[in-house]
């Protein structure tokens, strides 16, 4: 069960348990898995009759989140990435899995305005218009280092590929699913949007305006039945990672603090075909990690609106004891 509490502004804060993994005995020692964290039973025809866009869908998280929607009998998913060849690779993948799912993909690079609008308008037109879900993964980790020694086209070009690509898609598919009023969206963000580390601002800068996007997107169209999410997906070991925190680590290993050191590659694909299903349109607007368990989240439903929870903001407090206003980043 969750606690509420308080931060030290005074603004409340959802304490939700670590998620349950499954423990298993492997040569004398113990693995934890939270593979199936987000695994609701009854999700094999979740999907069934979408069509689902998924942008970094080459490998990674995308690459997961493809295979989760054909799991759940997604009527077809609509792939791009940076590489044919990684496109090839989940294409072969993905026919394997559900081979009644149609596939229309295209390599792309996510900054280019005339190519997003282009391939939305060609991915329409081979779906008949439809597109009820979009899956905004692609993303990049500039290089590691201080914004005094950084190179500015490098540290810029985090904020085109992890917000202007997203904002792309959202702009393009939008339209499509106001006139259809239905739609879900789901951006791919991470822990450290409430971040401040050295080296990485870039990223973090980001990921934070990534989920502030994905509250604007909520506020102008949840009266048209379209859902809106900002995910953590959870450490996994991914290219992008890497950049960031050099090689990984064994996935089988333990941090210092006894938590898993980094979670299974398959966690937020059946999260999202969770969130676009509809079970959790409360949280549209949020920013969901869900590392912490969709279901360890639904149950705290009450509690998360009545204190608007889950969301990031800023707050300005005024105190009549020191008479000066008392500014504290918070994650509501």
């Amino acid at each position: 069960m969750a606690e509420t509490g308080n931060s030290k502004n005074g603004s409340p804060v959802l304490q939700l348990p670590v998620t349950e993994g499954i423990m298993s005995e492997e040569g004398g020692g113990y693995s934890w898995s939270r593979k199936t964290a987000n695994s609701p039973d009854g999700m094999e025809q979740a999907a069934t009759g979408k069509i689902i866009m998924i942008t970094g869908a080459g490998r990674g998280i995308g690459q997961a989140i493809a295979k989760a929607f054909a799991q759940a009998s997604a009527k077809a998913l609509i792939l791009t990435a940076l590489e044919k060849s990684e496109l090839q690779e989940t294409e072969k993948s993905i026919r394997s899995i559900n081979s009644d799912c149609g596939v229309f993909s295209r390599a792309l690079d996510v900054r280019d305005r005339a190519g997003v609008e282009d391939f939305v308008k060609d991915a329409a037109s081979w779906a008949n218009g439809q597109i009820d879900v979009l899956c905004a993964n692609a993303g990049i980790a500039p290089p590691v280092e201080s914004i005094a020694t950084s190179d500015p086209d490098a540290w810029w070009s985090g904020l085109e590929i992890n917000l202007k690509g997203p904002y792309l898609f959202s702009r393009y598919v939008l339209p499509k699913m106001q006139r259809k009023q239905s739609g879900c969206i789901i951006f791919t963000s991470s822990i450290a949007a409430h971040l401040v580390e050295i080296d990485i601002s870039s990223y973090l800068i980001s990921k934070l305006a990534l989920t502030r996007l994905a509250d604007c997107i909520d506020v102008e169209n949840r009266k048209m039945g379209i859902t809106t999410f900002a995910i953590h997906p959870g450490r996994i070991a991914t290219q992008l990672l890497e950049n960031i925190e050099g090689p990984a680590q064994d996935p089988e290993s333990q941090s210092p603090g006894g938590f898993p050191s980094l979670d299974d590659a398959s966690l937020p694909g059946p999260a999202c075909v969770f969130l676009a299903s509809g079970q959790a349109d409360f949280l549209s607007g949020r920013f969901v990690d869900i590392t912490t368990g969709l279901a360890n989240i639904c149950k705290e439903k009450d509690v998360i609106l009545e204190n608007d929870l889950l969301r990031v903001g800023v707050s300005a407090r005024w105190t009549q004891e020191n008479g000066k206003e008392l500014y504290s980043r918070t994650l509501r």
